[in-house]
């Protein structure tokens, strides 16, 4: 009976590490719910928040970022012991993503309302006095958004190119797990992998935006809004005539 009992817990630990290898294929070979799944009996029989954690990367590996921030922000409540280097880690993370799921939009832009000028005795049409810097400032902002547009489509394509990686990487984890091989370095290489995947769309996502409103605000400042004043059979009177 002695044996017996001392048997059980280690029986216990070796089917523990069996469902976490099972877990590990199933999230990068893109079964995510039956890795969730595992991940969710483990910690039940635990309740090590490491487990949490892992479904929060397993949902990461398979593109699915807002579930990813919920099971990250649930680790962060459930890990009270947590180091505060480790938890700024996390918290790293569930902000790239955040980003990333729910990228911001350029700033509304408010129309501009025309107005009466005082009436002029002849019709004549001037052009505004700071025309010259207005060209500068829209010389400059498609300077700014060309550098944008630059670095957003350089961005791009590096998470592109980390994603192709990380997608070959998880083929060679799940073709090494079949064989009865699991590759450590091989993991840890692809999640650096999918982590600069997600960097490089949101930033080159955020810079492109960026490159639009620039281009946009430089063509507002095209063309100064002139000043058109007319003479008719009732008087005399000047109009703004606005340009977007």
């Amino acid at each position: 009976m002695a044996l017996a009992l001392l048997a059980a817990p280690a029986a216990r630990a070796q089917q523990g590490d069996a469902r976490e290898v099972e877990a590990k294929k199933a999230c990068l070979g893109g079964h995510p719910d039956r890795g969730i799944e595992l991940l969710a009996d483990l910690y039940a029989e635990t309740s090590d928040p490491t487990y949490i954690y892992n479904q929060g990367r397993c949902f990461e590996q398979n593109g699915r970022n807002a579930d990813a921030v919920v099971r990250f922000r649930e680790y962060l409540r459930k890990a009270t012991n947590l180091a505060a280097d480790e938890r700024a880690q996390v918290q790293a993370r569930i902000d790239v993503l955040d980003a990333a799921a729910h990228p911001a939009g350029p700033a509304p832009v408010q129309p501009i309302q025309p107005t009466l000028a005082a009436p002029a005795p002849a019709p004549v049409l001037v052009s505004g006095p700071d025309a010259p810097e207005a060209t500068s400032r829209a010389r400059h902002l498609r300077i700014g958004a060309l550098a944008a547009a630059a670095v957003g489509v350089a961005a791009v394509a590096a998470g592109v190119i980390e994603g192709l990686r990380a997608h070959s990487l998880a083929q060679e984890v799940t073709s090494d797990a079949n064989r009865g091989v699991y590759s450590q370095s091989k993991f840890d290489s692809g999640t650096r992998a999918q982590t600069l995947e997600v960097i490089g769309f949101s930033v080159g996502g955020a810079a492109l935006v960026a490159a639009g409103v620039l281009y946009g605000l430089s063509r507002s400042h095209d063309e100064p809004p002139p000043v058109t004043a007319m003479i008719d059979r009732t008087g005399a009177g000047a109009l703004w005539r606005v340009t977007f």
